[in-house]
């Protein structure tokens, strides 16, 4: 360890060889997905005919099971007596 000497800032290079060859969105009014290759498609469910609400990305019937706890009545000072 030494003292008093600066570590030189890595330097980090732009990207080479970039191709943006996708663009893809969401709307929001129709639901629908748009600009999305047919592999990326098929990842997340997505068809031509369908329409409504996207399948979630994880299937919830895999998700470990917990037990829910029990409900516990919790009483603060006495009913009884009034407060003055």
């Amino acid at each position: 360890m030494s003292i008093g000497r600066r570590t030189r800032k890595v330097d980090i290079s732009m990207p080479t060889n970039f191709e943006h060859r996708y663009h893809a969105g969401f709307d929001p009014v129709t639901g629908q997905y748009h600009g999305l290759p047919k592999q990326w498609q098929a990842i997340i469910g997505i068809t031509t005919n369908r329409r409504g609400r996207p399948r979630p990305m994880v299937d919830p019937s895999c998700i470990t099971p917990t037990e829910i706890a029990k409900i516990k009545t919790v009483v603060r000072g006495d009913i009884l007596q009034p407060c003055h």
